[in-house]
């Protein structure tokens, strides 16, 4: 009966997993050729199973094998967490945090877990949260308003570090029809300085579409509730489209890409560097 998977059995074996090499692997985990061919052997007879098929060229994982990488990447993972948590310095002081809305709400479970593991392993940091239009969010972050925004930025800005890029899409309510390339094309958009809104403006002026503002709404809530009911069509990246959107292609011009980034002052305390770490992470993971 496996009661423990010994984690140098573990790094060896994500090595060849991940690199498809013995060779690579032991480069990469320093050990002999033979050391890592002896961990994967030991780790196949604690668990009882095949965990590569090998042949003169090549090492693939066997079905077992990647049920356990997934296991063997978190567990090391974790290992490694702990040790940094033990061994950093203690946080504490005050992080404000400002959040795009869409971002905030439709994205909330992933973020909202990474708060919270944030203030479980810093107790003495008190994070607090505004939520709000990304312009908005860079003006106060330049005010001194904010310690770190998370907010959207339109491909070529310079503002921020990009932790992730997403298509910008046309959504409309799941029971709406298609526009037709003659239509007024009816909008429901956040108000300015959205980023959202400037691009989709941006694109239908320049492919000499007409429209028509239906709705200006601060609330992603209105938003959503205007295109579900038919009443325009709206944009949101494709990681925070809200649920029950579908995506309209064929008639709408091309709205290029969005990056969220995380804008930081030049200097910043710990306490806020740990956290943008954290949100960087997580908006990798959505």
């Amino acid at each position: 009966m496996i009661d423990r998977l010994p984690p140098d059995l573990l790094r060896s074996f994500v090595a060849v997993a991940q690199t498809g090499s013995f060779t690579r692997a032991a480069e990469r985990v320093h050990l002999s050729q033979s050391t890592v061919s002896q961990h994967i052997q030991r780790l196949e007879d604690l668990v009882g199973k095949a965990l590569f098929e090998r042949d003169t060229r090549t090492v693939r994982l066997t079905r077992d094998g990647e049920s356990l990488q997934n296991y063997a990447v978190r567990i090391l993972d974790l290992m490694t967490e702990a040790m940094e948590h033990l061994r950093a310095p203690a946080l504490s002081g005050h992080v404000r945090l400002g959040l795009s809305e869409d971002f905030a709400c439709a994205a909330s479970a992933d973020l909202t877990a990474a708060l919270a593991s944030f203030v479980r392993r810093n107790p003495e940091v008190e994070v607090t949260i505004a939520i709000g239009m990304s312009g908005d969010l860079f003006r106060q972050l330049d005010e001194g308003r904010h310690d770190i925004v998370f907010a959207k930025r339109l491909q070529g800005s310079r503002r921020g570090s990009v932790v992730r890029s997403e298509p910008l899409m046309w959504c409309v309510g799941s029971q709406t029809s298609g526009l037709e390339s003659s239509d007024v094309v009816p909008l429901a958009l956040h108000p300015e300085p959205s980023v959202t809104r400037l691009r989709v403006l941006e694109a239908l002026e320049a492919a000499g579409r007409p429209y028509r503002i239906v709705l200006s709404s601060g609330s992603l809530a209105a938003l959503k509730g205007a295109v579900m009911a038919g009443l325009g069509v709206s944009a949101f990246a494709r990681c925070v489209m809200p649920e029950g959107l579908v995506r309209v292609s064929g008639t709408l011009p091309e709205l290029g890409v969005l990056e969220f980034v995380l804008d930081t002052p030049k200097v910043v305390s710990k306490s806020v560097a740990a956290l943008k770490d954290t949100l960087a992470a997580a908006a990798r993971e959505l």
